[in-house]
């Protein structure tokens, strides 16, 4: 199909999107459910550019001794508000400074809270083979909204902890947290 024919189809399409004459089918939560079991949930840090002008900042700044610093952490969710049965969209931001030391293990801790703060549950993924280096590194995680979630404020408590490999105990390094809220699919 030529530009010039696509042309008046595409148009009509959105005139009658934005009319509200057509509309997407939202998915079912059995659909939400499938499409779960092929979701990876994991957080994949992955090295990234920020503001220039904050990590040039950042990497001048000293260690001071420590194996690890975090500069910069935090996470922001998208939507802010979301029916049960779909994914929110955890966006993350790290600046780390490592040093030479190797006996480190950095954990990253996620804990989901009800409006009056009752834990729900609570994440722990092993996270430092992802920050092998000093430098900005970003993620966008998944995040299921269960069918049976109950409509409300929420809020996420993140974490990066390091261990030594020989202690179970962690220094937390860096804590961030946002807020989301769970409408009725009705």
């Amino acid at each position: 199909m030529s530009v010039r024919r696509f042309f008046p189809v595409l148009l009509t399409g959105l005139g009658l999107l934005i009319s509200g004459c057509a509309t997407f089918q939202e998915q079912t939560c059995e659909q939400f459910e499938e499409q779960r079991k092929d979701t990876d949930y994991t957080t994949q840090y992955q090295p990234a550019t920020g503001d220039p002008e904050t990590v040039g900042r950042l990497s001048k700044l000293s260690l001071r001794g420590k194996p690890v610093a975090i500069r910069l952490y935090k996470i922001d969710i998208d939507p802010p508000a979301i029916k049960p049965c779909n994914n929110l969209t955890i966006h993350k931001a790290v600046y780390i400074q490592r040093g030479s030391s190797t006996g480190q293990v950095l954990e990253e801790v996620r804990e989901f809270y009800t409006a009056k703060g009752e834990l729900i549950t609570t994440k722990t993924e092993s996270v430092g083979d992802q920050f092998r280096a000093s430098g900005y590194y970003a993620a966008e995680l998944p995040l299921p909204i269960p069918e049976k979630a109950p409509p409300g404020n929420y809020r996420i408590v993140s974490k990066l902890i390091m261990k030594t490999k020989n202690k179970s105990r962690g220094i937390v390094l860096a804590r961030t947290n946002a807020t989301f809220q769970v409408v009725s699919r009705k």
